[in-house]
């Protein structure tokens, strides 16, 4: 049987119980009585049926259903009107508003449906507003899919006793830790138990975890946001590396099908970077409240599975250990741990933005380690500025060359715009590398008739300017020349089967969110349709095709000769430096210049005036009208 959905979310209550329902329309527990009557299945419109109930969830399942019928209390004390702003169809998916002032709806040839009415209250007990739901044989009552394994997380107030939804409010306001419990039930997904996935914990016995939302823009313009999870012990969660920290994303604003991450990290694998995230799709539910589809992630941590270099302690002095294992980002924010520099540049016609460097790991600097990083980085970026090949003995040519390579497969115009990460590993004849690839959120926004860094209105930390050394282009073009023969083909069909696996659980996403309420902000964005995930999915292949079409005019034709993979670059590590003290390493900030943002973070090159914006100056920044 084909399998039928239709979520009518959601459908306001004007009044009290007490009002709808009189006294002799409660239970013993003070529930109100629920019936549906209407002119189907042979009944007719004199005729009420109980729906049977189980706390505030009430639910009646006919063998056919076809023409109108109303659900409500044994009183049937409602108000139509007019009535004709009160006939829903339900003939098609969607998802409809409208009071409970005498809803009428009108089903067209459901078998084996299921009818649910569910009364959702605050934590007062007081009702907020009703669901009707309506399933066919087989599908799932929580409104998953059915398709994907489903994670399940409660999330306590602090004494630990109530559900706290606080965390899935809307407006939530900051990224605090909230606690919890989880258990994941792989659901039968049997694809996913052939990659050595396994149901963790369960309703009766969930295990521990803390979580908050992650993010910025992502956080603050959707209703369904992103979130970073804190396991009590490490666990390898659907199949990915054993650890204690994960992401859910949520990819909200993604609407190629959210295709991008995915794409983007299978790219990264492929063309062997030194580690890139994996994922795994999978369905939340928070507190009884279905999330729609999710993304669990590994999240970017200095670990044997992840990035395994040493670990470096935090504010560590001994100048024989500064010099590794460092996690840090190339930023687009002005944050506290942040080393910050003028960024030089050999090239003109691009927004030459202030280098700012987000330590990661370690989290907290020692003015040594602060002193080494700010060096490190000072030498790259005037090499950088120069075109100089100095640049290679700090940093590493060939991951530098293939992380360009995916960047620029995907046209991600975001791309060298903070969450841009470098890791560099202790010791001796270490350098820095470009990796690992994250949040490749604005991947097919590019032009696939030209380089991505001319298709945006971002600063491209450094990437302009070294597309200008020969030395890091010769790089480039026999890397490439050598992936796409060898490592990029099966993309493709990773994407076919991608998409069929998640094809199902994308179309309960879009009912789930499709007329939700978005958050109080101003930068906030309508929530993509991905319920067509061919159409999507043929988006992202004639990207890809055109794109790399595109490129062999630039970085040449694979088809023409074989290609081995370029030997590694051989150019030795600078030698570490010897420290008898500590200098000042703060840049002063006050030549960079007066910048201008919109509330979803993009520069703004010719401000309007009225409208309103972040104005960044140096060290500070603040909210302006201009």
């Amino acid at each position: 049987m084909t399998k039928l959905h239709y979520l009518l979310l959601p459908i306001l209550m004007l009044f009290s119980i007490a009002t709808v329902h009189g006294a002799d329309s409660m239970d013993n527990d003070g529930y109100p009585e629920m019936f549906i009557r209407g002119a189907f299945n042979g009944w007719n419109a004199e005729n009420r049926y109980r729906m049977t109930r189980q706390g505030d969830h009430y639910s009646i399942t006919l063998e056919h259903l076809d023409g109108e019928f109303k659900v409500g209390s044994s009183e049937w004390n409602f108000n139509y009107g007019s009535a004709s702003g009160n006939i829903l169809s339900i003939s098609s998916p969607q998802t409809v508003e409208a009071t409970l002032n005498g809803p009428n709806f009108n089903a067209q040839n459901l078998s084996d449906v299921t009818i649910e009415f569910d009364i959702r209250r605050d934590d007062s007990g007081h009702l907020l507003n009703t669901m009707i739901s309506f399933k066919t044989a087989g599908e799932s009552a929580d409104g998953t899919s059915g398709t994907l394994p489903v994670l399940y997380i409660n999330v306590y107030n602090e004494d630990g006793t109530t559900l706290n939804n606080e965390i899935i409010d809307r407006n939530l306001s900051h990224k605090n830790y909230f606690t919890g419990s989880y258990w994941l039930d792989l659901n039968g997904c049997e694809w996913m138990a052939a990659e050595g996935a396994e149901s963790l914990g369960s309703e009766e016995s969930p295990l521990p975890l803390q979580i908050k939302a992650r993010g910025n823009f992502t956080r603050l313009a959707f209703s369904k946001k992103p979130f970073k999870l804190k396991l009590d012990k490490k666990q390898s969660m659907l199949g990915l590396s054993k650890s204690k920290h994960f992401a859910l994303l949520a990819h909200a604003d993604d609407n190629f099908g959210y295709m991008r991450n995915f794409t983007g990290f299978n790219l990264g694998k492929r063309i062997g970077l030194p580690w890139t995230p994996s994922q795994q799709p999978v369905e939340v539910i928070i507190n009884g409240n279905y999330r729609g589809l999710y993304f669990l992630t590994e999240s970017i941590r200095i670990e044997s599975d992840r990035i395994d270099i040493e670990e470096l302690d935090d504010m560590e002095t001994n100048p024989e250990l500064i010099s590794g294992g460092y996690l840090v980002e190339l930023d687009n924010y002005d944050e506290e741990n942040q080393i910050r520099m003028p960024e030089k540049s050999c090239v003109g016609g691009h927004y030459i933005d202030a280098l700012r460097i987000t330590w990661d790991t370690p989290e907290d600097y020692s003015d040594v380690q602060k002193q080494f990083v700010t060096e490190q980085f000072s030498y790259m970026n005037d090499y950088v500025g120069e075109c100089n090949d100095k640049l290679w003995s700090y940093m590493d040519l060939d991951d530098a060359a293939r992380y360009y390579i995916v960047e620029e497969i995907i046209s991600h115009t975001e791309s060298y715009h903070g969450s841009t990460y470098m890791f560099r590993d202790r010791g001796e004849g270490q350098k820095w590398h470009f990796s690992p690839l994250w949040d490749c959120g604005n991947a097919f926004n590019g032009s696939t008739s030209d380089f991505f860094y001319n298709c945006d209105p971002f600063g491209n930390t450094w990437i302009p300017s070294m597309r200008v050394n020969n030395k890091f282009n010769d790089k480039v073009k026999s890397t490439w020349l050598w992936f796409m023969q060898n490592r990029y083909e099966g993309l493709v069909d990773d994407i076919n089967t991608y998409c069929e696996h998640i094809s199902a659980a994308a179309k309960a996403d879009r009912k789930r969110w499709k007329d939700a309420e978005q958050p109080d902000y101003a930068g906030r964005m309508p929530v993509v349709d991905n319920s067509d995930i061919n159409s999507r999915k043929q988006s992202v292949l004639n990207h890809l095709e055109a794109k790399t079409n595109w490129l062999k005019s630039q970085f040449g034709d694979f088809n023409q000769g074989y290609f081995s993979e370029p030997e590694r670059d051989d150019t030795p590590a600078a030698p570490l430096p010897a420290y008898s003290g500590v200098s000042d390493v703060l840049y002063d900030n006050n030549d960079l210049p007066e910048e201008y943002f919109n509330l979803q973070g993009l520069r703004i090159m010719n401000p309007t005036k009225g409208e309103i914006y972040i104005l960044r100056k140096g060290n500070s920044s603040s909210k302006i009208i201009k």
